[in-house]
């Protein structure tokens, strides 16, 4: 099956799973076109932009958005979400979103970048994504959404949209941190641990 026509599959699969819900949105095309900047930390903008540069033909998926999880403030959320009940969504400014989305055209490798923060979540001795706490993305050629926790370090996945985007949630008291994003991209890059800490 060819990439659009799976591509065209998978959508109507994710429009039934979700309840008919689902389109595949518009994006800027950079993080300069955030419509909402009040809510989005200068950290996560420039990484967003980082983002672009690293692999040309992508798209800016957006941070903030109004629903339950990190793509919303920790004051906008409800109590009992998950994305502000550990210690470490506890910090960091109540008022800025805390996850990214990272989409993915016909003529880029996410499966690359997928690849690359899946291996550094279960490698042990990686501690670049200790300030992370989830991916989704897709890290091979199925039509399952792979990702990891790296907080509890177990597997994850999600909808079938991030077959075509790759979704990160960071911890919340590290929204305002521009090392925590550098390591990111360390891993994304493909560097090794050593490399990065030479590069620190």
């Amino acid at each position: 099956m060819n990439t659009i026509l799976r591509r065209s599959v998978l959508a109507v699969t994710a429009s039934a799973t979700l309840g008919g819900a689902f389109a595949v949105a518009t994006t800027p095309a950079t993080a300069a076109g955030n419509p909402h900047p009040d809510k989005v930390a200068e950290a996560s903008s420039w990484l967003q932009e980082e983002l672009l540069t690293l692999q040309p033909g992508t798209t800016d998926g957006g941070v903030y958005t109004d629903k339950p999880g990190y793509h919303n403030t920790r004051a906008a959320n409800d109590p009992t979400d998950y994305s502000i009940l550990d210690e470490k969504d506890q910090g960091g400014p109540s008022d800025k979103a805390a996850a990214y989305d990272w989409t993915f055209s016909e003529a880029t490798n996410i499966a690359e970048y997928s690849s690359r923060l899946l291996a550094s979540g279960k490698d042990s001795n990686d501690p670049r994504l200790d300030g992370w706490r989830e991916f989704f993305g897709q890290a091979d050629n199925d039509t399952d959404v792979e990702g990891w926790d790296f907080r509890t370090d177990e597997a994850a996945t999600s909808d079938p949209s991030h077959l075509w985007h790759i979704h990160l949630s960071e911890d919340r008291d590290k929204v305002t941190s521009f090392e925590n994003k550098k390591a990111l991209l360390s891993v994304l890059r493909g560097e090794t641990v050593d490399q990065w800490r030479l590069n620190k």
